[in-house]
């Protein structure tokens, strides 16, 4: 974890190797802002700004580099000094040059990490006999995607991908079973339970690098789902439930997001009704994914801070000097790192919480 220090702060860096070798100083020394945009819906992007060096010939512009290819694999690290940590593992996707008569022509190189792979073309295939995970193994597999994939799970008999990317298709599998597609800073695929009851990764307030927050707490009109559905090889009808008391975690919060609904507009169902066969197993799971999903959009929220290393999609963060509906614990949903010249290493975040 990388984080300025109080007893002496240290000048914000960053890092990046280019085809697995560290940048150069050559083309170093005319990076002028370096951005992660670390995501958990999408893959995470990053930008690279480059201003052209001046040579006897005249400016010398960066789109003529040969290092700087279409699929180049790039890895960023930022922080303090020689105090830095990888933030993403991904490959150029672009080149955007700027031509200006006022001045140095620009470049902005982007990228993303490996998941872009995945939302490429739409397809339309079967899976016999396999759990979900294991479809993520395949549907990585074949696409050049490293991933690590959370073990066990109900197995399906079988499993269509209609005409979706695979991006798509593993997106709609993970949120039938509150799974989520993360990815680490080394540029494998974590396809894993959404990850809410983690222990926070750090704790922040208005004392401690935490510069603004703007939370929004909203009423969720859900108490109750029930999925219906029909057992094919028992012959018999399918049904579950999920309510308060069956959230993966409270986040530290008193009142659950099913709670304060149900004080405000008593018992509220939503029911589901799945059409092709299915079994109690996966009702259930059905069931429980639908209801803590509902409830991460109880609180949320965006803030800034200095720029810190720990603030990652998929990690936990507790946030402290904001009363006590506020205080507690948040799920991070994405996190821009941004470096420039003129701010130094900021870190903007998006979060949820479903009880307060």
């Amino acid at each position: 974890m990388a984080s300025a220090r109080r007893d002496g702060p240290l000048v914000p860096s960053f890092g990046i190797e280019l085809n697995e070798k560290p940048l150069v100083a050559d083309m170093a020394l005319w990076i002028v802002s370096v951005t992660v945009e670390d995501d958990l819906d999408l893959p995470s992007m990053f930008t690279l700004e480059l201003i052209s060096k001046e040579d006897e010939k005249g400016f010398a512009p960066w789109t003529d580099d040969e290092r700087l290819a279409l699929g180049a694999a790039v890895r960023i690290s930022m922080g303090y000094g020689d105090d830095r940590e990888p933030l993403i593992a991904g490959e150029i996707t672009a080149l955007e040059p700027t031509f200006t008569m006022s001045g140095a022509p620009t470049l902005t190189v982007r990228g993303y990490d490996k998941r872009h792979r995945l939302n490429v073309t739409p397809r339309t295939r079967s899976f016999q006999d396999k759990t979900d995970s294991q479809i993520a193994e395949q549907v990585c597999s074949d696409a050049h995607v490293p991933i690590s994939a959370f073990t066990g799970g109900i197995r399906h008999s079988y499993v269509l991908q209609g005409d979706l990317t695979d991006l798509d298709f593993l997106k709609e599998r993970a949120r039938l079973i509150h799974f989520e597609l993360a990815m680490d800073a080394k540029g494998t695929l974590l396809f894993r339970p959404v990850a809410i009851a983690a222990p926070s990764a750090v704790t922040l307030s208005l004392q401690n690098d935490l510069l603004e927050f703007r939370p929004r707490m909203a009423l969720v009109p859900l108490t109750e789902v029930q999925v219906l559905g029909w057992d094919a090889k028992e012959k018999q009808p399918i049904r579950a439930s999920a309510k308060a008391g069956d959230e993966a975690s409270k986040m530290d919060g008193s009142h659950s997001a099913a709670q304060t609904a149900e004080r405000v507009f008593g018992r509220q169902v939503e029911t589901v009704v799945r059409s092709q066969a299915l079994s109690q197993q996966e009702a259930d799971r059905m069931a429980f994914a639908r209801l803590n999903a509902a409830a991460l959009d109880f609180i949320r929220g965006d803030g800034r801070v200095r720029g810190r290393t720990d603030v990652r999609a998929g990690r936990v963060i507790r946030l402290e000097g904001l009363g006590t509906r506020f205080n507690g614990e948040y799920y991070v949903m994405s996190a821009t790192h941004s470096y420039s010249r003129q701010s130094g290493y900021l870190t903007d975040f998006q979060v949820r919480r479903n009880a307060s």
